[in-house]
């Protein structure tokens, strides 16, 4: 069984260039293409050790596509590979008007829950979120192009924010619909 370099990065492993804007298309293309090539399924009939190979692989493989394909996750990990320091998932951010914002979304989120066309409320919110998501994507971008590794975390932190309150959004839409 020929294996990738376990030395090289995930944009490496899908043939990628390193960097948060992603032609998500081809990523997935080539994660179906890699994960044919390693599915244990092929190795049913294979050495022990092949096997226990191919299973290595096809996780190394989906680990990858995980975090690549995520936004967050592909900021922390480009982070990561330009030497940052990462602090933990639950550290927070000192910007009180972020903070503030936050804040307010989720209000607004458990405010829909009252109110009388909650699904259109939550529209709007998930729009504004769409929105704030993509605005910090953006800070992220130049202040990574910048090397200012700094700004780059602090921008993938908000990030982070955000798509744990889309997430909130998500399960009440969830709710909504099942209501």
């Amino acid at each position: 069984m020929q294996s990738p370099d376990p030395g090289q990065n995930y944009f490496e492993l899908f043939g990628l260039d390193p960097g948060f804007d992603l032609d998500l298309a081809r990523l997935h293309s080539q994660q179906q293409r890699l994960q044919s090539m390693y599915h244990p399924d092929r190795y049913v009939s294979a050495s022990a050790r092949d096997k226990r190979t191919s299973v290595q692989l096809a996780s190394w493989v989906n680990q990858a596509y995980e975090t690549l394909r995520d936004p967050v996750k592909r900021s922390r990990y480009l982070l990561e590979i330009g030497g940052a320091e990462l602090p933990d998932d639950s550290q927070t951010t000192s910007d009180a008007t972020f903070l503030m914002e936050q804040l307010e979304l989720r209000e607004e989120i458990e405010a829909c829950r009252l109110a009388e066309n909650a699904m259109m409320q939550s529209e709007i919110i998930e729009s504004r979120l769409s929105q704030r998501a993509s605005e910090l994507a953006a800070e992220f971008v130049v202040a990574y192009h910048a090397g200012d590794l700094d700004s780059a975390r602090v921008s993938s932190q908000k990030m982070q924010f955000v798509q744990r309150i889309h997430q909130q959004l998500s399960e009440l839409q969830y709710e909504l619909e099942d209501a």
